[in-house]
């Protein structure tokens, strides 16, 4: 049987000079997926790490994804090899890293999610991502080299201090990078005082890793943060962030709830 290989819209909105538009899924249901392609969003990112989301249903999502016209990228709970190779093999075609915070994190999670030569992820066809098949093993070896993006998350201070290492071990055309500031910010308060989300070291960090992964070719990642709204999301993009992850399905669903109820609850008869 011959290979079937997917589309990555995010990759293919870059080519274009297009910013492709995501959301944070952390409601691990079919449904959630088919109604953010068919409302025009080109990718969503699955949370493992903070949702409580199991393999069975990421690889559903990822289903619902394929047949719809979406590209899925996973976080995964941890930098974990196995963790990342269930993800890559059910067929994400991207790999979010949570706190990276040197090259030899990055060096891990590269080598977890490429094949050799490049990485050290174990080989096997009779797996989703592969069609089930070793017929056509050589041509999923090359679409995962070109098209399964490795996105490590810069999280805390020390990660900030090697961006440019970790941004060294990312390749270019593929690969794509994020800054976590709610993250961040947690890192840099101190005992007894309150995270500051405004804080000016967030925005002169986000800027420096926005600065290297230019000059490096890797695009960054980035919600409309903190505020989560379309305003910070077209500021972000005119300062360079090149794909927009723009809310989290939960976030969306409590506001749309809650002002429901601020507009309605109150004229109940």
């Amino acid at each position: 049987m011959t290979f079937r290989p997917k589309q990555n819209r995010i990759l293919a909105a870059l080519a274009e000079e297009r910013v492709p538009l995501g959301l944070q899924v952390s409601i691990p249901h079919p449904s959630v997926i088919e109604i953010l392609a068919s409302t025009g969003f080109d990718f969503y990112m699955l949370c493992m790490e903070h949702a409580r989301v199991d393999v069975g249903q990421m690889e559903h999502c990822i289903r619902a994804a394929d047949a719809a016209g979406i590209t899925t990228i996973v976080r995964v709970a941890e930098n974990n090899r196995t963790m990342i190779r269930q993800a890559v093999e059910a067929g994400a075609q991207g790999i979010v890293i949570a706190q990276v915070q040197s090259r030899e994190d990055a060096k891990k999670a590269v080598d977890a999610v490429r094949y050799p030569p490049e990485g050290k992820c174990g080989m096997c066809p009779a797996i989703r991502a592969a069609n089930y098949s070793k017929a056509s093993w050589d041509e999923y070896l090359e679409h995962s080299r070109t098209q399964t993006m490795v996105i490590p998350l810069i999280e805390g201070r020390e990660g900030v201090e090697h961006a440019d290492e970790i941004l060294a071990e990312l390749k270019p055309g593929v690969d794509a990078a994020g800054v976590g500031r709610g993250d961040l910010a947690q890192d840099i308060t101190k005992p007894g005082e309150k995270v500051d989300f405004f804080h000016p070291f967030l925005a002169e960090a986000h800027k420096n890793v926005l600065t290297l992964a230019a000059r490096r070719g890797i695009p960054l990642m980035d919600m409309a943060w903190p505020n989560y709204n379309v305003e910070d999301a077209k500021r972000l993009i005119s300062i360079g962030v090149k794909i927009m992850l723009y809310n989290v399905d939960q976030f969306l669903f409590y506001d749309s709830c809650q002002e429901i109820t601020r507009q309605l609850k109150g004229s109940r008869g």
